[in-house]
This record gives C-alpha cells, structure tokens and sequence, in this order.
C-alpha cells in the first residue's frame, strides 16, 4: 500500500498575486488587448515592462491604432503566457507623452518603429487572473 505524500497547503490570494506579479517582471512579451471603434478586439503582440510600482507600461507612439483606441476606451488588457502558465491583468490606459512621458520613465520615451510622437501606454492592473502558476 503507498501512501501520498501530505496535501501542500492552499496558497493565499496575495501569494497567488505575488507570483502572478513576479512572473510578469520576469517576462517582456505579451498580447495587449484594446477595444476598437466597432465594439471587437484589438490586439498586438508588444514588449512591455511592469514596474516595481506595479504599473505596466507599454512604449508605442499616437498614430498607432492601440494608442487611438485606449484614448477612445481606456479599459485595457495584457495576457503574458509561457507554456501552460498564463496572467492576464486588465487596468484603465493613461496616455503620457512629451514632458510627462520623460518624467514618468526618467528618460525620453522612445516609439520603437512607429510614425508619430513617442506614446506611453501606463496602466496598473485593477483585476488579475492566472492559470497554473506552479508551471
């Protein structure tokens, strides 16, 4: 007769958050998610950071269609996967530019290949969700 090994206890919600939250510090790419004109999805894959303050930050420029839409709707998704783990954060976009851009990042704010003026797309997470975690 084997015998199992004792149950792992559950982990909290802030546990949960807190893996959630280092799993996109350790990741840079992801599918960001805005709302068109039309009610439909809009999505790009992108390189994003999220910062120590918690707040994901996404570089683009205004004549880019995410940036458009997140002026129109500011509600915003970002889904991050790596095999079977996957975080899904959904916040409300700022649009910083110029000065306050260049405050915000503490250097000018580059627009990657995009025509038009250097945009940050700012938001921090309001609402998390995850699947396996523990890989």
């Amino acid at each position: 007769m084997t015998t199992q090994p004792p149950a792992q206890p559950r982990k909290t919600y802030a546990e949960r958050k807190a893996q959630a939250e280092e799993f996109l510090r350790s990741h840079t790419l992801g599918v960001f998610a805005t709302g068109r004109k039309s009610g439909g999805p809009q999505q790009s894959i992108l390189r994003y950071a999220f910062r120590d303050d918690g707040d994901v930050v996404i570089s683009s420029a205004d004549s880019a269609a995410k940036v458009k839409n997140a002026r129109k709707n500011p509600n915003v998704s970002l889904a991050v996967t790596d095999g079977p783990t996957c975080v899904v954060v959904y916040g409300e976009a700022r649009l910083l530019q110029g000065a306050e851009a260049e405050a915000y990042l503490g250097e000018a704010p580059g627009n990657g290949s995009q025509p038009g003026e250097p945009t940050l797309i700012v938001f921090a997470p309001s609402d998390w969700r995850w699947a396996r975690l523990d890989g």
